[in-house]
């Protein structure tokens, strides 16, 4: 490990800190020396030629804000996971991270970005045009699409979404997509202010598919200020594999996947299945906190393990904190909640109420 690494492995290189931190899949941060170094030789990498450059030495901190927002980014120590990262959002979402070198330069390209905006020319005809005409003209030329976190993590480095953390506005968040090209928004690229009136448009436009809490908590970070204001339209399961894969690790007497004979009940250990038969805990606060933020949700569609839905009792489901959280949010226009295989659930009693309460009027 240490020759590969190129440091001694050493209980100094992890200094305690109260505060959990988690990696960028939002996966907790082991306490152990041990489990940490591995993590850090899975994410080792050669030091990048533009790091001089573009972070602060050790022991610098460099920050960025956005209206009441702000990340702050210490580089703590020489080893991978050498920077400590607090993100602060005005609505109250705290996120402290542990990032790389490859993935903190990413954050600073971007928040440089925003600091040489590109040109915000537009031809004297077009910007002499009534607003509500162009905004005519946007409707016309933007497609409605579906925006997949998976079809951009199979297609572009998984670091495309760290370097939307530089940007807490959400300007240069990518909407493209393999199925939507960039040319179809090509009007997104044409100025500044053209993105700044076309991208709201967008942003309603497209209906968010996601796999799960975690990477809801990823978008409705990366997306940004003007993204959380204009979404109207999202998909994903509620349970988190992050909290699954630590909660895995931590189990005794775990079965893995390829132990599994679906046509037993094991009389002990754990297996992998059981982990979806309890509702998620570790990022629910922070993913109902950021959902709270999109006023213009109208549609969403959830998806619960079915299991779980047939064996949880109302009154447990009720007394969930997540579930009463999520309960909260009141007013959205359409609500779908399906398995994990996309079958409906509405039949259920735990679902109806649910989709009820999401349906009802807000609360004045």
């Amino acid at each position: 490990m240490e020759s590969k690494l190129g440091y001694k492995v050493d209980a100094s290189n992890y200094p305690y800190e109260s505060v959990k931190r988690f990696y960028l899949n939002l996966r907790l941060v082991p306490d152990g020396m041990y489990e940490r170094t591995v993590e850090e030789l899975d994410a080792y990498a050669p030091k990048n030629p533009r790091a001089d450059e573009t972070v602060p030495p050790i022991g610098g901190i460099e920050t960025i804000s956005y209206g009441g927002s702000t990340i702050r980014l210490t580089h703590r120590s020489h080893i991978v996971y050498g920077f400590i990262v607090d993100i602060h959002y005005e609505f109250g979402v705290d996120l402290p991270l542990l990032l790389t070198e490859n993935e903190v330069i990413q954050i600073m390209s971007v928040a440089r970005l925003q600091r040489n905006p590109r040109s915000s020319h537009v031809s004297s005809f077009f910007s002499k045009l009534p607003r509500e005409l162009r905004d005519r003209i946007y409707s016309f030329v933007l497609p409605r699409q579906s925006w997949s976190m998976g079809e951009h993590l199979f297609t572009v480095p998984e670091l495309f979404l760290v370097e939307s953390i530089g940007d807490l506005s959400g300007f240069y968040f990518p909407l493209s997509t393999p199925s939507i090209s960039a040319t179809d928004l090509g009007i997104l690229s044409v100025s500044q202010q053209m993105r700044e009136e076309a991208l709201p448009l967008a942003l309603r436009r497209t209906s968010f598919q996601l796999d799960d809490i975690d990477d809801l908590i990823k978008l409705l970070l990366n997306i940004g200020q003007i993204g959380r204001e204009n979404i109207e339209s999202l998909e994903f399961g509620w349970y988190s594999t992050a909290e699954m894969d630590f909660t895995w690790d931590e189990a005794p007497g775990k079965v893995g996947p390829e132990d599994i004979d679906p046509t037993k009940v094991t009389s002990g250990g754990t297996e992998f299945k059981d982990l979806f038969l309890t509702l998620p805990v570790i990022h629910v606060e922070t993913c109902l906190q950021l959902l709270k933020q999109c006023a213009r949700l109208t549609d969403l569609r959830l998806h619960f393990e079915r299991d779980l839905i047939n064996i949880i009792s109302l009154d447990a489901f009720k007394a969930n904190v997540g579930i009463q959280g999520l309960s909260s949010i009141r007013g959205l226009r359409s609500v779908e909640i399906r398995s994990l295989e996309n079958h409906p659930l509405e039949q259920e009693g735990v679902v109806r109420w649910l989709k009820e309460q999401l349906e009802s009027p807000v609360l004045e």
